[in-house]
């Protein structure tokens, strides 16, 4: 995951416009084509006009993105080009190696794998609640296709539990160091000393 500002970074909207053009490009059909599509499958809204101010973005004089992509327009699209609606998210294949996707103003990721199994609801986005994604992804998917759900939560849930015991661990050695230091500093006696790495101690784990 990645929230580095010096790295280049696109909206959400802007990849799946290139996506969606990409999309378009390989069905061999033009704007008009497409939008022609969409009124036969019953979407006249989605007119050339439309089509092209969504690849286009529509952008103001600072270059800023004024025609976003809706969800229900991205599912109708894909509808129509015969895609999965995933197949319209993510980054463009042709990005710029480095590039990240800006899922939130704090939160961009530039992994192009990553975020498809993300937007596929296979795999949690790193930094985030794991336990909560796959029990929900759980909830979704059919049980002869969880058993590779249910390892990623036992090893989320087990990867919590070590990095929790990690961090105890590491507390409880720092205040053993500290209650050592202290010790020797004060001048103790050996004995004194090795009665505060004795088990059960304050400071003991």
């Amino acid at each position: 995951m990645s929230s580095d500002p010096a790295l280049p970074a696109m909206s959400v909207s802007d990849a799946a416009a290139l996506r969606l053009k990409a999309a378009r490009t390989r069905r061999g059909w033009t704007t008009k084509q497409l939008a022609n599509a969409c009124q036969e499958a019953g979407v006249p809204k989605l007119t050339a006009i439309v089509l092209n101010n969504i690849e286009t973005g529509r952008r103001d004089a600072d270059g800023t993105r004024k025609r976003d992509l809706t969800i229900d327009e991205l599912a109708a699209l894909a509808v129509v080009l015969d895609i999965s609606p995933a197949h319209l998210m993510g980054l463009p294949d042709d990005v710029e190696p480095g590039t990240a996707l800006q899922l939130t103003p704090q939160l961009a990721e530039s992994d192009p794998k990553l975020l498809l199994e993300w937007f596929c609801g296979q795999k949690a986005l790193p930094g985030s609640d794991s336990r909560q994604f796959y029990s929900a992804a759980l909830q979704r998917m059919p049980a002869n296709d969880g058993q590779q759900t249910v390892a990623d939560l036992t090893r989320a849930v087990l990867q919590d539990r070590a990095a929790a015991l990690t961090e105890d661990f590491n507390s409880g050695m720092a205040e053993a160091l500290a209650k050592i230091n202290a010790a020797v500093e004060s001048g103790a006696s050996p004995e004194e000393i090795a009665t505060l790495l004795k088990p059960g101690q304050p400071g003991s784990r």
